[in-house]
């Protein structure tokens, strides 16, 4: 146990870097996407009735609430307490990875451990960093998805083993099959997208309160 935890911490100070830098990607789409929305409600308050003005300036100080308050998460202090604390469980998850099965198609990386672990990460939010660990590989992205972690968690780290990854075409049409499942994790993101913009909205009125 104490040389998988010397190979992890060897692993994340090598790719600091490379982590830094997913973890910076993860916050600035959030922060484009809600400046975009600002942009759209300023041209909105200018084109709109004396009621729906103030309607939407209260909506656009929201808004500017939680890029603010997204932004403190950019901040190198604040990736310094994250990193150390992926540096200090990151070890300790190792062994419960062995037994998650990683599959990918052409688009994405599927893991699943059982029916109530399925964490998609799409190839092009990850990177797949040669892990010290011999026949492991460490991959570190984001999901698509909202929830209630994406902000103190932006980060997914998967150590797998590279000769046993499968094409998940076959498996994929499998899991179709099962309307349960499906149903279940449509309920599920449903709520994470709705905790999340509650979340995000309380932030910022919270924030605001604080000026």
């Amino acid at each position: 146990m104490n040389e998988i935890k010397k190979n992890v911490e060897h692993d994340l100070e090598y790719y600091q870097s490379g982590i830094r830098q997913l973890y910076m990607k993860h916050y600035q789409k959030y922060l484009f996407f809600l400046l975009a929305v600002m942009l759209v409600t300023a041209v909105g308050v200018g084109l709109s009735e004396a009621l729906i003005r103030w309607l939407l300036v209260t909506l656009f100080l929201i808004e500017a609430g939680v890029v603010v308050y997204l932004f403190r998460y950019i901040r190198a202090e604040v990736f310094d307490a994250y990193f150390q604390r992926i540096k200090t469980q990151l070890p300790d998850e190792f062994q419960k990875m062995e037994s998650i099965e990683i599959q990918e198609d052409d688009q994405s990386y599927y893991f699943l451990g059982d029916q109530e672990l399925f964490v998609k990460l799409k190839k092009k939010n990850s990177r797949n960093f040669p892990s010290k660990i011999r026949q492991y590989t460490l991959l570190v992205g984001y999901t698509d998805g909202l929830d209630e972690t994406m902000l103190e968690q932006p980060l997914q780290f998967f150590y797998y083993d590279i000769t046993q990854i499968k094409h998940s075409d076959s498996y994929k049409q499998e899991r179709l099959k099962n309307a349960n499942f499906i149903a279940k994790q449509r309920k599920r993101r449903l709520k994470s997208a709705a905790l999340t913009i509650f979340l995000l909205i309380l932030f910022g009125l919270a924030y605001l309160g604080t000026l």
